[in-house]
């Protein structure tokens, strides 16, 4: 196989101990030389002990020892005829078949030659990083096997922050290469939906400060796409004072979709479709935290059907299901967006009106009643004549809690009833 051409003008020679090897190539380090005029290659002892006793003899062939790919690439760049642009100096891989037929993988460095060699040699030194690379491979390829984008995220103490490594599935996630996280660390936050990234850099704030596991759910938005992920990071503090967060950030669209639907389902009411008793608690005891810690103002109105029972009795339970479900269809249209509307039970019903004060509420409540009266006076051909009572509260100093909110408005709905009904009793 001797002389065989792999690259144009390049030949496959034979390798041959050079015992005249400069002194700054010691016998510690494997190298080679290559020289132009002869074409051969000289390795000295250390590269030798590479190739392990089945390759120490003098005069064995390179093409015994790597493939052609790999001979192609190391003379190229040795081979000091060539023009500066083809050798490409600096660092990179080849393959040697070392012994018992296994491939090592040798991180390779050509360097230029002294003066007074002129240029009739090169020299390659080479360091064997097999072990490094096996085990990073099978890190790779388990990373990319899981379920998820595997990353490594560093903050330094100036804030200043980057990602070491994160695994190639954010192509498949968020259609990104990684290369371009590992350029531009912000990526990873700026594709987050901007109401949940607050949470996510309180979270990881948070982990940082008391270096404990960092977990956070969060949407993100790339090319009009949007999707569900849940990070989580374990947080070690290095001794340069940067904190380090090794984890994985999987894609949860099916369980949260499961769950909003399943939170939908618990929210509602089954007859009406609006929000129903549960609902409507948990609401307004966030109201009344939102009161307590900002002052923020928010009223209330409870609604009472007149004289449903006769209806009921009258016409049916299922024409009264229909008026109800009627009745809560018109009343949702006359509410903002902000607002919440839902069933307590039977025919009442609540609206909660955020940042509104009794006086607003009053307006809201008498639109709706004069809406109530002129297009619920019929339903279905049968003449009900609908309308209702209400009684409003507000958020304050005194009425400070959601139940208390609550009893207010139902006295002041009693009192509405009281006085002949379809009408609406306010704090005011």
């Amino acid at each position: 196989m001797a002389g065989r051409s792999l690259v144009p003008g390049i030949s496959a020679p034979k390798l041959e101990i050079d015992r005249q090897f400069p002194t700054e190539f010691t016998d510690s380090v494997a190298s080679m030389r290559w020289d132009a005029t002869t074409e051969k290659v000289l390795v000295n002892e250390a590269f030798k002990g590479l190739l392990g006793p089945s390759h120490r003899r003098t005069g064995v062939n390179l093409s015994e020892l790597m493939t052609p790919p790999d001979i192609s690439k190391l003379l190229e760049k040795l081979d000091p005829k060539r023009s500066p642009v083809a050798h490409d100096h600096g660092t990179f891989l080849c393959r040697l078949i070392g012994s018992n037929e296994k491939i090592l993988w040798l991180e390779t460095t050509v360097c230029e030659c002294s003066a007074k060699e002129g240029n009739s040699y090169r020299y390659a030194t080479f360091k064997d990083v097999t072990d490094r690379l096996t085990k990073e491979l099978f890190f790779e390829n388990f990373a990319d096997s899981l379920p998820g984008i595997v990353f490594s995220y560093t903050v330094y103490p100036d804030s200043s922050h980057y990602f070491s490594y994160i695994s190639i599935k954010t192509k498949e996630f968020f259609g990104i290469e990684n290369k371009e996280f590992l350029a531009n660390p912000d990526l990873a936050f700026d594709i987050i939906e901007p109401e949940d990234l607050p949470f996510v850099r309180e979270r990881l704030a948070e982990s940082k400060r008391t270096m404990t596991h960092w977990k956070a759910e969060y949407r993100t938005t790339v090319k009009g796409k949007t999707r569900w992920f849940e990070g989580t990071a374990i947080p070690k503090l290095q001794p340069n004072g940067s904190v380090t967060w090794n984890g994985i950030t999987i894609a949860i669209d099916d369980r949260k979709n499961l769950e909003l639907e399943l939170k939908e389902v618990a929210s509602k009411d089954y007859l009406t479709g609006i929000f129903n008793r549960r609902y409507l608690s948990e609401f307004l005891r966030d109201q009344s935290e939102r009161f307590d810690r900002y002052q923020e103002r928010s009223s209330v109105i409870l609604i009472d059907i007149d004289n449903f029972k006769a209806i009921n009795d009258e016409h049916g339970h299922d024409f009264g299901d229909l008026a109800l479900r009627q009745f809560s269809e018109l009343v949702s249209k006359n509410v903002r967006k902000v607002d919440t509307f839902g069933r307590m039970g039977g025919e009442e019903f609540l609206i909660v009106l955020p940042n509104t004060g009794i006086e607003s509420a009053l307006k809201v409540g008498k639109k709706i009643l004069k809406k109530t009266r002129s297009k619920l006076k019929a339903i279905n051909g049968i003449d009900v004549a609908l309308t209702f009572s209400a009684g409003i509260s507000e958020f304050s100093a005194v009425q400070n809690s959601a139940n208390k909110v609550l009893k207010r408005a139902d006295k002041l709905l009693y009192e509405a009833k009281s006085e002949g009904r379809n009408c609406i009793k306010t704090d005011g």
